[in-house]
């Protein structure tokens, strides 16, 4: 709102209407934030699940770290992701990725050959690598998220402290300017009577 305004009933009216606005968009920018913030502790409680579980996996496969080691298998080639499949969804204005399901592209095991190890060990890195995709997806979605969330807190704090405050300031001013002039219109016009009367009563 510019700092100079125009002193008139036709810019107190803009300006009634414009704080009636803004007082409208106030609570929905506040749900819009309270939404978000939610949302935000959803996707860090269920990175901090996923990374849980990654780490008790790794404790529980501890026991192969020996036999991994061997040069029989090469496990970073049998287990190989081919694509992660995921759907679009919309939380409080924000797009985020939703996981459906991840494909691997596994290579074939000579089950004469390999160790018997191997089919547990695939298991465990299937699981691995579907809580490290998961965690990519929910970062991503975590910067998003608390993108929307500066922006609505932004707008939130605009409207709270600047445009409704500054609305209401010039609001008052411009009413009583417009009641001074007002006042000071019917006290001339009350001197101008007065003196028609006195000259009337001269003649």
């Amino acid at each position: 709102m510019a700092d100079k305004i125009l002193m008139n009933k036709n810019t107190l009216a803009l300006l009634k209407t414009e704080l009636k606005e803004y007082k409208t968009a106030l609570p929905v920018f506040e749900m819009k934030e309270q939404q978000l913030k939610e949302s935000v502790q959803m996707v860090e409680h269920s990175i901090e699940r996923l990374s849980q579980s990654i780490e008790t996996t790794n404790t529980a496969t501890k026991r192969w770290a020996a036999v991994m080691a061997e040069n029989t298998v090469d496990l970073a080639q049998i287990v190989q992701i081919e694509k992660v499949i995921t759907k679009k969804k919309e939380i409080a204005g924000v797009t985020i990725e939703v996981f459906k399901d991840i494909i691997f592209n596994n290579a074939e095991i000579d089950l004469f050959n390999t160790p018997l190890w191997v089919d547990s060990a695939v298991i465990a890195i299937q699981d691995q690598k579907t809580d490290y995709a998961l965690i990519k997806i929910e970062k991503r979605n975590l910067e998003r998220l608390h993108e929307e969330l500066a922006e609505a807190r932004r707008m939130k704090n605009a409207l709270k402290e600047v445009f409704i405050p500054e609305a209401k300031e010039f609001i008052r001013k411009i009413e009583i300017y417009l009641g001074d002039v007002e006042r000071l219109a019917i006290g001339c016009a009350k001197l101008v009577k007065k003196k028609k009367q006195n000259k009337k009563a001269i003649v």
